[in-house]
């Protein structure tokens, strides 16, 4: 009888150790700042190592390691149209880690603007110029705050709550610079052209014409997406070349795509249009 209470009394305590490695997300969260900003569904998409096992690896106070934040960024950008090679080490990323590679990135792809270092934080002064320009990009952006009012920082390591809120406003970001609306007017081969962009406004439409030069006529061109950068809108395109197996004219060809923009849906001019990702399907 004594060894089956003593039995039961084991099983009982390592039942009782195991219950915090158990607790769900919501009581992992139940006393944190970011108990109501972070998004179930978003944490499961793009931290899946973070939420498998019912959220085993998850502590909102956590660190959270170079790669894997690198691979959930490279995750979100891909969804929303954007390519990142970039890796990363098993380490623990610090804040000022994040914002360089996350603000250089945004700024590379003109999502956000450059910063002139104009922010309240007085303890980022030792930081590189390229360190600094980030942070305040992605500070006047709303994207990133310090710890404090006047205090960034740099050197601390992220924690899982801070990436996860981190990468939700860029994903917010992201989502209101979705692709401007258009409509498709036709396509032209010709093998007499130049390349480029014109546009015009009729009728309070705005008509875009693409022009592009290819060494053979067997390519295919349409548009991906347009998106508004500061004051560009850029045309992103995807390419599709001939078959390998396929005999084509060694001849340059130009495709020139005429598209048509409602004028309320980009506001007024000047407008300037530019080239930007060209994808090979």
């Amino acid at each position: 009888m004594k060894k089956i209470v003593s039995l039961v009394l084991m099983i009982s305590l390592i039942l009782s150790m195991s219950l915090p490695a158990l607790a769900s997300m919501e009581d992992k969260l139940s006393n944190h700042w970011s108990k109501d900003e972070i998004n179930k569904d978003f944490l499961t998409y793009y931290f899946p190592y973070l939420a498998k096992d019912d959220f085993k690896r998850f502590d909102p106070n956590g660190s959270i390691a170079e790669n894997d934040f690198l691979l959930s960024f490279s995750s979100l950008l891909k969804d929303k149209g954007y390519s990142n090679d970039v890796l990363g080490w098993k380490v623990g990323l610090t804040r000022v880690q994040m914002a360089n590679i996350v603000g250089s990135k945004l700024m590379e792809e003109s999502i956000i603007q450059r910063g002139n270092g104009q922010v309240p934080f007085v303890d980022i002064n030792h930081l590189s110029q390229e360190e600094k320009g980030a942070i305040a990009a992605l500070y006047n952006a709303g994207l990133i705050s310090g710890v404090s009012k006047n205090k960034y920082m740099p050197n601390r390591k992220v924690t899982q709550a801070e990436a996860i809120v981190f990468l939700q406003r860029i994903n917010t970001l992201l989502d209101k610079r979705a692709s401007i609306p258009f409509k498709l007017l036709g396509i032209v081969q010709s093998y007499s052209a130049k390349e480029g962009i014109t546009s015009k406004i009729e009728n309070g439409k705005v008509l875009v014409t693409i022009t592009k030069s290819f060494p053979t006529p067997g390519y295919n061109m349409e548009i991906d997406r347009i998106v508004k950068a500061g004051d560009d809108y850029i045309i992103h395109l995807n390419i599709t070349p001939p078959s390998k197996d396929s005999i084509q004219l060694q001849v340059i060809t130009y495709k020139t795509i005429t598209i048509e923009i409602d004028k309320d849906n980009i506001g007024n001019p000047p407008y300037n249009f530019i080239l930007g990702d060209i994808f090979m399907l």
